[in-house]
C-alpha cells in the first residue's frame, strides 16, 4: 500500500518506520526533505520524502501527524483528496498547566470539513509515540481507537494498526472523535501531571 505521512516527527516518523519496514511504500511530506535522511535510512528502500502536496498525492492512505497549529495551513496546500483515506493522528490541544481541548467538537471533524470528500479516520492519537515502535505495554497489545463514518476506511486503518502490533477498536462514527481526543487528554495528564510516566497505555478488558 502507498502511504503518505504529513510530518516526520515522533508519531509520523515512527509510523513510517513500522510500515516501511513491513513492506509498504511510504512518502513523508516535510518542509526540508534533505533533513530526514537518517529516518529514511532506517525505513529502508520503500521510503522517500518530498513536500506535503507530493506526499498527499502519493498516498492511498494519508496520515496527518502534525502539530495542531499547523494543520489548517498544511491542508490548504494539498489539493483535492476526495476518496482518499485520511488518518487524523493529531490532538487539538493547548497547555494550561495541563492539556486542554482547544476546539469545539473535535479536530477530526475540522479536518473533514477542510478536506471535503476525504474518508477521515481518527486514530493513533491516544498513546505515546514510543509505543508505535513497541506497542506491547504490561504484556498486552495497546489499543488504538478508530472513529470514522466510512466502514471500508475503518477496515483499512484497522489492518494497518494490527500489522504493527496494536489492537484496533471501533469507537464509532467520526463525531466520537471528540471522545478519542479526550482520551488523549487523559493519557497526557496521567503521564505528564499525575506522575505515571509515559510507559502507559489504555486497554479495554472484559471478563
Amino acid at each position: 500500500m502507498k502511504i503518505g505521512i504529513l510530518g516526520a516527527g515522533n508519531i509520523g516518523g515512527n509510523l513510517g518506520r513500522r510500515w516501511a519496514q513491513g513492506g509498504h511504500e511510504v512518502r513523508f511530506g516535510v518542509r526540508a526533505p534533505n533533513e530526514i535522511t537518517a529516518l529514511l535510512a532506517e525505513c529502508g528502500p520503500t521510503a522517500s520524502a518530498g513536500d506535503m502536496r507530493s506526499a498527499a498525492a502519493f498516498g492511498d492512505v494519508v496520515v496527518i501527524a502534525l502539530p495542531w497549529a499547523a494543520v489548517a495551513d498544511v491542508l490548504a496546500q494539498l489539493g483535492d483528496l476526495r476518496g482518499k483515506i485520511v488518518v487524523d493522528a493529531t490532538n487539538a490541544l493547548t497547555w494550561q498547566d495541563g492539556p486542554v481541548h482547544a476546539v469545539d467538537g473535535s479536530g477530526a471533524e475540522i479536518v473533514a470539513k477542510l478536506l471535503p470528500g476525504a474518508r477521515v479516520v481518527k486514530a493513533f492519537n491516544t498513546l505515546g509515540a514510543e509505543h508505535i515502535l513497541h506497542p506491547v505495554v504490561g504484556g498486552l497489545p495497546a489499543d488504538v481507537f478508530l472513529c470514522t463514518d466510512d466502514a471500508d476506511a475503518r477496515a483499512t486503518v484497522a489492518k494497518l494498526a494490527s500489522e504493527i502490533g496494536f489492537r484496533p477498536l471501533d469507537l464509532g462514527p467520526l463525531r466520537n472523535a471528540r471522545v478519542a481526543e479526550h482520551v488523549a487528554i487523559a493519557w497526557i495528564h496521567l503521564a505528564m501531571k499525575a506522575g505515571l510516566g509515559r510507559d502507559i497505555a489504555f486497554k479495554v478488558v472484559g471478563g
